[in-house]
């Protein structure tokens, strides 16, 4: 039934698309019929030509650029998406394939420069929205960044996103923060005595090879900022061992 429906408004947009294609007084209507694609509604659409099948490479072409993308309208862009898309899970597809019968899968590369040409699709999508935006709102519409802990109470920047349920009315999340407490204050105070004797520590020997280089190369115009090292190192790391 879906077929015969189908089949009757392409051919009545057929009909309609001769008819507008007439001249009308001396006019003529540049109106296209509705086009579709021919329906193939098996597996083989995830599978590669069969032109293809057991060639030891496939000739493709470079992805696309961000430029050449640029240039493109929003309509255009949706569509090269949805292309993108099919040719990735053909790729992948086959990829699969050829791993089960324990051969070579031809021309590689060419999962990696569709990923990159959807990669650049979507940066230009971004762009144009924080454009759009910033126009609007005079803001990015982006979402932020906020300072939080772990559960080892280690500060790291999270970026803002929705959740189905808040924070206090997620299990899981409170179980996370049930082990932060005063007991993380001490590893906490060590972790940043050990990073502050590691970047002494490197200090100190990028003045020992200054040393060393102006020993051996005694022309050589190269004057390191002792002031700030003896500074740094006499504040921070009296007692230190090497």
């Amino acid at each position: 039934m879906v077929a015969v429906k189908m089949a009757a408004i392409v051919s009545l947009s057929r009909n309609l698309g001769k008819l507008f294609h007439r001249s009308t007084n001396g006019l003529k209507l540049f109106v296209h019929p509705v086009h579709t694609t021919t329906p193939r509604r098996d597996l083989m659409e995830f599978f590669d030509s069969k032109e293809n099948w057991g060639e030891p490479s496939v000739r493709v072409g470079r992805p696309w650029k961000l430029d050449e993308l640029r240039l493109k309208s929003n309509s255009d862009l949706h569509k090269l998406w949805y292309v993108l898309l099919k040719e990735r899970n053909m790729l992948m597809t086959m990829e699969e394939e050829y791993k089960r019968q324990s051969e070579l899968f031809p021309s590689p590369e060419r999962l990696e420069k569709v990923e990159e040409s959807m990669e650049n699709l979507l940066d230009v999508v971004a762009e144009r929205n924080r454009a759009l935006s910033l126009l609007e709102t005079g803001e990015t519409g982006e979402p932020g960044r906020r300072w939080t802990y772990n559960q080892l109470g280690i500060g790291f920047w999270r970026k803002c996103k929705e959740y189905h349920m808040p924070q206090y009315a997620n299990p899981r999340m409170i179980k996370m923060n049930a082990f932060v407490g005063p007991w993380q204050h001490k590893y906490l105070r060590l972790m940043r005595e050990r990073r502050l004797w590691e970047r002494n520590r490197a200090k100190r020997r990028e003045y020992r090879r200054w040393k060393e280089y102006s020993a051996m190369f005694p022309n050589a115009n190269i004057e390191p900022n002792l002031e700030q090292f003896h500074t740094t190192l006499a504040s921070s790391m009296k007692g230190t061992p090497e």
